[in-house]
């Protein structure tokens, strides 16, 4: 996975959390990391009716998680031509960066659902708890893409 854009200007990043997004339509998975340890956990999956409640989920973790800076997911089809919700993920990701005022990483998403399906294949949870736990470990392994190339 690549990372396909930098909101912020190069330099230095401060030392602390990371909030990573795995951007959806239905819901948002989250995932913490940080930038010393390099590791990414799944945290929670957002589902939400509306923009305003969703974006109340989010103040409440980033009130709590106090982040130095933020990672989303953007998808893109296999070809690497874009998919129906890149420009919806480019949008929430422009709209974190301009409420919280921190340094916003898009990455490449291709797959992670795929490998985080893979994560959960042999454990024995029930379909709609493990739609919720796809998106976390969705937005785990795209924070983990994000801190391993930092």
């Amino acid at each position: 996975m690549l990372n396909i854009e930098n909101h912020q200007a190069p330099g230095k990043q401060r030392e602390g959390n990371i909030i990573g997004f795995d951007f959806g339509q239905r819901r948002i998975g989250v995932a913490i990391g940080n930038n010393i340890s390099k590791t990414a956990q799944p945290l929670i999956t957002i589902e939400s009716t509306t923009n305003n409640q969703t974006f109340e989920a989010i103040q409440k973790i980033m009130e709590e998680w106090r982040p130095v800076s933020i990672v989303v997911g953007v998808p893109f089809n296999v070809d690497g031509s874009e998919h129906k919700v890149t420009n919806l993920s480019k949008k929430f990701a422009k709209e974190l960066e301009q409420k919280y005022s921190l340094p916003t990483h898009l990455i490449d998403e291709r797959y992670t659902s795929i490998e985080a399906n893979h994560e959960l294949k042999d454990k024995k949870i029930d379909l709609k708890k493990k739609k919720l736990l796809i998106d976390q470990i969705a937005a785990k392994i795209i924070l983990q893409s994000y801190l391993d190339q930092i």
